[in-house]
């Protein structure tokens, strides 16, 4: 009678619990049905064949320009001055006058010097003479000779003080902005003003560090102005430094640009462009490239074995940026079908639809090259 209420509750608790698990299998189909007949998460994205372009790579540094005739002009001697010859900013011509000091006092010297030296050859011409009498000996006339000499140098001494009195201009060229009145003293060696020459070209001396691609005489650099709106100019390299700097390990060199129309100054600085020969590069559309904390990356589409479309992110690395193109150095070839706009959206393995047809696509590269 017991064994029989045993086997009576046992027989309910099996055919109770193999009642839920089968209504629970049902559920768990159903929802797995549910599932299913959802669509599979897709992308749509433009895409393109992967095309190499001529590129030159560019290094840019800065660069400083250098007027080819430029010094600094000042006094030897000290002394107040008697007349000034321009203003602040004018443009002078090669012997003018810029500046005198007073020289009385030296032109004083210089004629008494200039009378000795007048006595000294009297002096000598009367002994010749009397030596071809044997009234004087050879000695006197060599002592004679040495006097004139002496006083000739003295006189030269004194017209090459007043001359470096006397400031003039060494070439064409425009002054600085210093002033300076009649009366004012200068000491010995005090700047009276700047000179740049009003040549038709200007240099440009730059530096490039040693690991980079050197240039050489000859060829073409691009410069800018660092100003906004400034118009790329056309230099090219007239000399290299035989060395690289012991500091900087840089190596230097100087251009040489058209500056006919004076738009640009001696010390200015300018951004200097440097191009590399130009060489065949892989290069995609900037929209292409999704970077994460991995690195950069783009998505390679392929097909499955369903024949859909399938995102296989392949790690590139990247070079400079030309226009709206990005240049790849390496992770990728040439041919490759990848995804464009909308590449973001992508991760590995993912359904995508682009929206150029391959075949369209393969055309549209075949027609290209």
């Amino acid at each position: 009678m017991q064994i029989t209420r045993w086997l009576t509750s046992l027989f309910i608790i099996t055919v109770v619990i193999v009642s839920l698990g089968f209504v629970k299998f049902n559920q768990i189909q159903a929802a797995v049905a549910y599932g299913e007949s959802f669509p599979e998460p897709s992308a749509s994205v433009q895409s393109e064949y992967v095309q190499t372009i001529e590129h030159a790579k560019r290094t840019k540094v800065v660069g400083e320009l250098v007027a080819p005739q430029m010094l600094t002009l000042s006094t030897e001697f000290a002394g107040p001055i008697t007349f000034v010859g321009f203003q602040p900013g004018d443009v002078v011509e090669k012997g003018q006058l810029l500046l005198r000091q007073d020289t009385r006092l030296e032109q004083a010297n210089l004629d008494a010097a200039n009378a000795r030296l007048s006595l000294a050859k009297l002096n000598h011409k009367r002994l010749s003479a009397l030596l071809q009498q044997q009234r004087a000996s050879q000695s006197e006339v060599d002592a004679a000779k040495a006097d004139v000499d002496i006083a000739k140098a003295e006189v030269d001494n004194l017209a090459s003080v007043i001359d470096k009195m006397n400031v003039v201009a060494p070439f064409n060229g425009r002054v600085g902005l210093e002033q300076f009145q009649v009366g004012q003293m200068l000491d010995a060696n005090a700047q009276i003003t700047s000179l740049i020459g009003l040549d038709s070209v200007i240099w440009v001396d730059f530096a490039i560090p040693q690991t980079l691609e050197q240039p050489n005489v000859g060829d073409e650099v691009v410069i800018e102005a660092m100003q906004a709106g400034s118009t790329p100019l056309t230099a090219r390299i007239i000399a290299k430094q035989p060395m690289l700097d012991a500091g900087s390990r840089q190596q230097s060199y100087r251009a040489q640009l058209d500056n006919s129309a004076g738009l640009l100054s001696h010390n200015q600085m300018v951004s200097v462009f440097v191009y590399s020969k130009a060489i065949e590069q892989v290069a995609v559309p900037t929209n292409a490239i999704t970077r994460n904390h991995f690195g950069y990356f783009v998505y390679k589409l392929q097909k499955d074995d369903n024949d859909n479309w399938r995102a296989a992110p392949l790690q590139v690395t990247v070079g400079e940026r030309v226009n709206d193109k990005q240049i790849v150095l390496s992770g990728l070839n040439p041919g490759e079908y990848i995804a464009t706009e909308g590449a973001f959206k992508l991760y590995e393995n993912i359904l995508v639809y682009p929206q150029a047809p391959e075949l369209q696509a393969s055309a549209e590269v075949g027609g290209q090259r």
